[in-house]
């Protein structure tokens, strides 16, 4: 794709959760494009509706009503079995929560998205110590999670998002649990994907986060409130 197409096509997303009874709209008709190579943070405080927003366009739920195409797929009518699959090829997800496996190295953590591809136990190695050298963990590839640093383990989740070499990259509240100077080298690191092309979503409750992207689409109740690019962006990324 050239960085002018679309990556990720968002038409009147509604969501509706049924909690004891109780509608509660997390989304309310929610519509945006994002292109490929953009740097984009979704931002609105808690309850916003930001994190429903990034599970339905990261294929890890569906909408009430409404439509995301991903690379030019509709994914309304797919099988939870494609839907994995797309999760698997096109998108790389960072959490707040890491959400590493403990009793795992940090080098068999970003080989498990390669397991579920198929790829061979040689290639899995090759590509995993790679992707950790990469993100400057190539001295840490055999510590477990508890023998990392937060930021460490932030990176080898980081890792583990890239090593399918995959369409988009998911990132929600990426910094969340870090302190200043761990959350800055992740964002650092982030900045850097995308100055080498990478599509990124960013979602975060905090402006000085949300302004490395290019653009920042502010949700609040359900609703986009705001779409705009940033001034002075922190990414050196494209305009």
């Amino acid at each position: 794709m050239s960085p002018t197409e679309e990556l990720v096509k968002a038409r009147d997303l509604v969501k509706i959760y049924r909690l004891e009874g109780v509608e509660v709209h997390a989304l309310r008709g929610v519509a945006f494009d994002i292109r490929c190579g953009e740097f984009v943070s979704i931002m609105g405080p808690s309850g916003s509706g930001k994190s429903t927003l990034m599970h339905i366009i990261g294929c890890l739920d569906r909408p009430t009503s409404g439509s995301v195409l991903i690379d030019g797929q509709e994914t309304k009518e797919l099988t939870d079995n494609e839907l994995a699959a797309i999760r698997n090829k096109k998108i790389g997800f960072v959490f707040q929560t890491f959400n590493l496996l403990p009793r795992m190295s940090a080098l068999k953590n970003v080989e498990l998205p390669l397991i579920y591809a198929g790829f061979g136990l040689g290639e899995r190695a090759r590509r995993a110590k790679e992707t950790l050298e990469a993100v400057g963990l190539g001295e840490r590839i055999n510590h477990r999670p508890s023998q990392l640093s937060g930021g460490q383990q932030q990176r080898v989740a980081i890792a583990r998002a890239l090593v399918n070499d995959p369409s988009l990259i998911l990132a929600d509240e990426p910094t969340g649990n870090l302190d200043s100077k761990s959350g800055a080298e992740v964002m650092s690191i982030l900045e850097g994907l995308h100055d080498q092309g990478r599509t990124i979503i960013l979602v975060t409750h905090e402006l000085y986060v949300a302004e490395h992207a290019q653009r920042i689409i502010r949700i609040l109740d359900g609703e986009i409130v705001s779409d705009e690019w940033v001034e002075n962006c922190r990414s050196l990324g494209r305009r």
